[in-house]
């Protein structure tokens, strides 16, 4: 940054492209180096969020996440590379993002983003990315932001199908709206990538729209999409626009849950229970709507003593066990889903004939789920899941 204000030649040179752009400018490019940005999680979303912002010019990153970088990551998470793998997901973000622009301070937050801390970690920026993965982060950023009046450029991926929203609760001229507005109270945690998958592709394109969002918003540019929701469907590469208006009572939209909800199970949401809950892991996950968080149907579902009482050998039967802890069903075979997804595979498992009977169970049913269609595609005919319940 030019110490006497403005941009210096080498940023100005850098942004040449900007400073031609019909509608921005010098202006607008002064006003994101002046910009301070907090972006919630260095995955799925946040990887092309903290790219392009940076790329763009804002003065300041923050980068919150308490992840590390795995080798499942990087079929998304672009920020990151193969030499990342096992270091924090701040530290890595960050010295790619130095590399890409210098000139912009990076400040690495390795730490989980939770409702006590939350405002005092956005306290001094001026806008936040979210692309977290859990509702409870969602719900904390929300809420603190709220109370800090800073605005929410919002995102989510899964499966195939993504959101983008603006969020803002001191927007001018009666456009006020936030997150819980929208989506109601806070909701069980639903699937993640980690259960249902995610095209990656679909993560830069939702995390570049993000982006879009972000420096409209930081600008005064173009016309943000507060009040709005932005559906992407990648089967179809197609966008639709619903939208939003904040309930005049305060309470919830009462048509949300089932206007914006994505219409597939993959657009549920991460895991967070399930895959850990970090405020970052793939940047995707829950869904927005409440009411479409799956639960297990009372043909799937199952205690944990009544998954016991079909211990694997009796009657041919084998229970595999893919939830978060070892243990949980007594006399179950135990894998993780990561390594059953990766091709690995417990010996009993391979010693089980594809004829006889597989029954996988978790405690929610959701990582179950995922394994029952992994096993069927290996071969495994007769594969059922159950979540554990009661």
């Amino acid at each position: 940054m030019n110490p006497a204000g403005g941009l210096g030649p080498a940023e100005r040179r850098r942004a040449a492209r900007h400073l031609l752009l019909d509608g921005f400018g010098l202006a607008a490019q002064e006003r994101l180096a002046a910009s301070r940005v907090v972006v919630v999680g260095a995955g799925g979303l946040g990887s092309p969020v903290l790219q392009y912002l940076a790329a763009a010019g804002v003065g300041m990153l923050g980068i919150i996440d308490d992840d590390v970088v795995e080798a499942s990551n990087l079929q998304r998470q672009v920020l990151h590379s193969v030499a990342d793998v096992g270091r924090a997901k701040p530290d890595s973000a960050a010295d790619t993002l130095r590399g890409l622009a210098p000139e912009v301070e990076v400040i690495a937050h390795r730490e989980r983003l939770t409702r006590d801390n939350a405002a005092a970690i956005l306290a001094g920026y001026h806008l936040v990315v979210d692309g977290s993965d859990t509702f409870e982060t969602r719900y904390a950023v929300s809420d603190a932001a709220a109370r800090l009046g800073l605005p929410v450029v919002w995102g989510t991926v899964l499966g195939w199908d993504g959101q983008v929203s603006v969020f803002w609760s001191a927007a001018p001229e009666g456009r006020a709206i936030t997150y819980p507005d929208v989506f109601g109270p806070q909701p069980p945690e639903g699937e993640s990538c980690a259960t249902v998958g995610v095209l990656s592709p679909a993560c830069g394109v939702v995390g570049s729209t993000m982006a879009v969002e972000a420096v409209k918003v930081l600008t005064g540019t173009g016309d943000p999409a507060l009040g709005r929701l932005l559906a992407y469907d990648a089967r179809t590469s197609g966008w639709d626009t619903i939208e939003l208006a904040a309930a005049p009572s305060g309470e919830p939209v009462s048509s949300s849950a089932e206007t914006v909800g994505t219409p597939s199970e993959e657009a549920l949401g991460t895991l967070p229970g399930e895959s850990a809950g970090t405020p970052s892991a793939s940047g995707t996950g829950t869904t927005a709507s409440s009411a479409v968080v799956v639960t297990a149907s009372a043909e799937s579902t199952a205690t944990s003593a009544e998954a016991a009482e079909t211990p694997s050998g009796d009657a041919g039967v084998l229970v595999l066990d893919v939830g978060l802890r070892p243990g949980g069903v007594p006399g179950a075979v135990f894998a993780r889903l990561e390594d059953l997804a990766a091709g690995t595979f417990p010996p009993e498992l391979l010693d089980h004939p594809a004829d006889r009977p597989v029954v996988v169970v978790c405690e929610r049913g959701l990582r179950s789920r995922g394994a029952e269609q992994l096993l069927r595609a290996e071969g495994w005919r007769d594969v059922t899941s159950r979540a554990l319940v009661g």
